[in-house]
């Protein structure tokens, strides 16, 4: 994720104690039936959180490489164009992610114009909205976070959920990392931002030039498999954070009481040379769906673009460093801890080089692992609705296709 040049040059790159067994560790992980239905028409980028299921089972998928907000229905094979893109009252920029909220109402977080989008259940856009935050301590004049507030999951009461920025600028005006990040909840009614916990972060390869009035900052490059906290939001308020340290998962219910669950068990993973290919491997094919923003924010106003991917022309990124002698328990990302509306709590495990699929451990309310689920190669997780798992199939063309299978 990218943010911020101020007024005259910043960029800013941003790209319990008892131990319980794993249930799952006598059985064969479980896999995916196979579709029950396929949209017919390619897209160029679906992934974890651009796709929303409504009760009457169409979906609302966003495409951020295509610029395009559909509401798909499987039952006809067509689909609505909703919205397009500008600055207008029911325009986006970019339809970066989409998010459930009351009433079959759904929020499209557009980080181009630094709002979201709210699309009725009648798919037609309806209104906008933004939320105001202010910038990083110690921010250069210049720079703030507008209504950027990026958003990682809502309740059924809407409020929206996101991590504070993993950084911070010091007295001379140089950005430094943070090692965690304020877990926030905005509930729109009140306009109230709560702190809920902390999260670890990646340890991250920073690469800073410049001084106050010249500021380039560039967050990431880190290793991937350098562990980090995740979480996820289930509908009635639940907030689940994986711990790393130890995987376990502490739970805030929606009431404010916190829970820790017992650690799991799971046999580290020591990184060998086939591990590191795999892992370069990995991180070049996920180029083409990182999005890349620019704020320049000077007198002469406000101006932001965002393209996907690196570009024709970008030189390969550097070789992976900092490798830990270990895997973590599991990938970091948003894409790797997802709530299921039937309150399961899916945790993409990491596995040795060479293990095909995507292997899943899924969690009861307790944090227990009831059981696995492995989803095939060359098949993609990106959602979950009422009795339904959305997966994608790429083709050898590279085109993406939306699946919807019944569990």
């Amino acid at each position: 994720m990218t943010s911020a040049r101020s007024k005259s040059w910043l960029n800013v790159a941003l790209i319990a104690g008892f131990t319980t067994a794993t249930a799952s560790a006598q059985q064969a992980p479980r896999t995916l039936p196979a579709p029950d239905a396929t949209y017919a028409e390619p897209f160029s980028s679906v992934n974890v959180g651009t796709v929303r299921e409504l009760r009457d089972g169409r979906v609302i998928v966003a495409d951020a490489r295509d610029k395009v907000l559909q509401a798909i229905d499987f039952r006809t094979g067509s689909a609505v164009v909703i919205g397009r893109e500008g600055s207008g009252p029911a325009e986006f920029g970019m339809p970066m992610r989409v998010f459930a909220a009351p009433g079959d109402t759904t929020f499209l977080f557009d980080p181009l114009n630094q709002r979201y989008l709210v699309v009725g259940p009648d798919a037609k856009p309806v209104t906008t909205f933004r939320i105001e935050t202010p910038a990083p301590a110690g921010a250069p004049g210049g720079v703030t976070l507008g209504g950027g507030l990026f958003a990682r999951a809502t309740d059924a009461m809407g409020r929206l959920y996101a991590e504070a920025p993993g950084f911070s600028f010091g007295p001379d005006g140089r950005p430094t990392n943070a090692d965690s990040a304020a877990l926030l909840r905005y509930d729109r009614a009140t306009k109230r931002i709560d702190t809920l916990t902390y999260v670890a972060l990646q340890k991250q390869n920073t690469q800073v030039s410049g001084g106050r009035d010249n500021v380039r900052m560039v967050v990431g490059g880190g290793n991937p498999l350098n562990p980090r906290d995740e979480w996820t939001v289930f509908p009635d308020g639940r907030v689940a954070v994986v711990r790393a340290s130890d995987y376990h998962v502490d739970w805030i219910l929606a009431n404010g009481t916190r829970v820790s669950s017992p650690a799991i068990r799971y046999s580290p993973i020591r990184i060998t040379d086939a591990d590191k290919r795999e892992e370069e491997a990995l991180r070049l094919r996920a180029r083409s769906n990182q999005m890349m923003m620019t704020v320049n924010a000077g007198p002469g106003g406000t101006q932001r673009s965002a393209t996907m991917g690196p570009g024709a022309n970008a030189p390969p990124p550097p070789p992976l460093t900092d490798w830990p002698e270990v895997k973590p328990p599991f990938r970091a990302g948003m894409a790797s801890t997802l709530g299921r509306p039937n309150g399961e709590l899916w945790v993409r495990r990491l596995e040795p080089a060479g293990a095909k699929g995507t292997l899943y451990d899924v969690l009861n309310a307790q944090g227990a692992v009831t059981h696995q689920v492995r989803i095939q190669d060359g098949w993609t997780l990106v959602g979950f609705g009422n009795g339904t798992v959305y997966t994608t199939k790429l083709d050898e063309d590279d085109l993406i296709y939306l699946q919807r299978h019944r569990m």
